[in-house]
């Protein structure tokens, strides 16, 4: 912690309060225009890394952490910050901000070439911006000294020059320094490859690692070329061959590793926001599915997730299309569950048409037994049932030996290998077009209904699990991947069980055997 205020304190615009102070202003509904902070923004505040970058859903009051923090040394005569924004004109509402915070510590002054606020203590604090040539960026700060730099919205600013920015975060008062970058997901930014580490499969922040401290050398000119490791010593050991040849005697290596942590911020955590603007949450809820998963959710991955495959219209004519009956042999795909999660879902195919559905939540061996009455009851050969195979699916193997299961790892065949990263994404994909070129048909009679405890009806459903069938961009160079499972579910809000069931039934046309006629051996 710096030697200035307490950064766990409340701003009310005019003085400092303590946090105990702020605690009972708000249990008496006390509120005087209380500027508050908690949860990430604390976190941030009061971290040690050397590099913080704090990102996470919109309205966090990630903008207003960066000014807080300067409380921290607003007494040292020697402090002397920069807070950076892409463009001049964005700094405006930051400055408006800072007068809140900074006026009983010192004047602000504002010309042609620079905004500052000059402290009563002697020390500063620089507005300034990024954007232009990395050349007249470099010239704009060479030789300047920042123990503390803020770059808001960090994802906007270059790596090259968020690199340069590390040789002016440097002073000779003994004064910790430190790099704080505030941010909303952009997994198309170089920060969603700096902070990787702290981020899970589905896009989201890894709670167990939120704060967690991790060591780097910042080697190369690229995002991916920097060192890293759980320990100081152990990035040393990576990069020894580099550091060894530029350290002084007089140095420490240890100087030459950075320290960084990941800390989410979230729109609950920004007190002041939710409390005068109580709707703006739900104006965020009212976005586009990306900027609603970006801005609420705080999802890095989002965007490596294409567009919906099967559109609104597609659903609608597929609902209304004639009845394809195709080769008219029954056969049932199911998405395989027991009790203790999601629903089993099995669907009876006549060629290609849907004809009927059935749901339910048993234990395993109960399940298997209902699995078998069904197929019965429908007039199914159990070569034509197909289930998925991995998971809870494997119960399924020694019960029914001639079925074809549904194996969602496995390759894709030789000559489909430059098309599809596996078998899953091949049925997804070929299920989609089959659907949107009207190759299948579904009973009318099935739409309205609702099965498995369901408050929605089977069309309700459809119409959201049918998002779940598309493309992982990040993949594009292996061929066409559907996204993950985790992806799916925060795409649609749950498993997606019922659009995985029916896209199964793929493997019938997949796994066709060509069968070579009889006699071609004598030719």
């Amino acid at each position: 912690m710096g030697k200035g205020v307490d950064i766990r304190s409340f701003i009310d615009g005019r003085k400092i309060v303590s946090y105990a102070d702020i605690m009972s202003m708000r249990e008496s509904k006390d509120k005087r225009n209380i500027i508050a902070q908690k949860g990430g923004q604390e976190n941030a505040l009061a971290s040690d890394a050397d590099i913080v970058i704090a990102g996470g859903n919109r309205g966090g009051g990630k903008s207003f952490l960066l000014l807080m923090d300067i409380l921290n040394d607003i007494y040292n005569p020697n402090f002397n910050a920069l807070i950076l924004r892409k463009e001049r004109d964005d700094l405006t509402d930051m400055v408006n901000k800072s007068y809140g915070v900074f006026r009983d510590f010192g004047e602000y002054k504002k010309s042609k070439d620079l905004m500052s606020w000059d402290f009563k203590s002697g020390g500063s604090l620089t507005f300034s911006f990024h954007d232009g040539a990395y050349n007249d960026f470099r010239d704009r700060f060479q030789g300047r000294e920042y123990p503390k730099i803020g770059v808001d919205e960090i994802t906007h600013i270059t790596f090259p020059k968020f690199k340069y920015l590390q040789t002016c975060n440097r002073n000779s008062k003994g004064i910790r320094n430190q790099i704080i970058g505030t941010c909303n997901p952009d997994p198309d930014s170089w920060v969603a490859k700096f902070i990787e580490w702290w981020i899970g499969e589905d896009g989201l922040p890894i709670k167990e690692r939120d704060g967690k401290i991790r060591y780097c050398f910042m080697n190369g000119d690229d995002v991916g070329d920097i060192i890293w490791g759980e320990t100081p010593e152990a990035v040393y050991e990576q990069a020894k061959s580099i550091i060894d040849t530029v350290i002084s005697d007089n140095e420490d290596w240890r100087d030459y590793i950075l320290s960084v942590a990941f800390i989410r911020a979230e729109l609950d955590d920004n007190l002041a926001l939710m409390e005068s603007d109580p709707k703006y949450k739900a104006r965020l809820a009212g976005q586009s599915e990306e900027q609603r998963q970006r801005d609420l959710a705080g999802n890095w991955k989002f965007k490596s997730a294409g567009d919906d495959l099967i559109k609104w219209s597609h659903m609608e004519a597929f609902y209304k299309n004639a009845f394809q009956y195709g080769d008219n042999v029954k056969r049932v795909s199911c998405d395989v569950a027991f009790d203790g999660g999601d629903n089993l879902v099995m669907w009876l195919w006549v060629g290609n048409h849907i004809q009927d559905l059935f749901v339910c939540r048993q234990d395993s061996a109960r399940t298997v037994e209902v699995v078998k009455g069904k197929l019965m009851e429908w007039g199914v050969r159990e070569e034509n049932f197909t289930y998925d195979l991995n998971g809870v699916g494997q119960t399924f193997k020694g019960y029914f030996p001639k079925a074809t299961p549904f194996n969602n790892l496995e390759s894709v065949d030789v000559k489909m290998k430059h098309l599809y990263t596996n078998l899953k994404s091949q049925a997804a994909y070929e299920f989609a077009m089959d659907l949107i070129e009207g190759r299948i048909s579904i009973n009318p009679e099935l739409l309205d209904r609702k099965y498995g405890g369901s408050k929605q009806t089977l069309r309700e459903i459809l119409n959201i699990e049918r998002k779940a069938i598309r493309r992982d961009d990040s993949k594009e160079d292996k061929g066409w991947a559907l996204i993950i499972k985790k992806m799916m579910k925060q795409i649609v809000g749950h498993s997606p069980d019922y659009i995985e069931g029916l896209f199964y039934k793929k493997i019938f046309d997949i796994k066709k055997h060509y069968r070579k006629p009889r006699g071609l051996g004598w030719l």
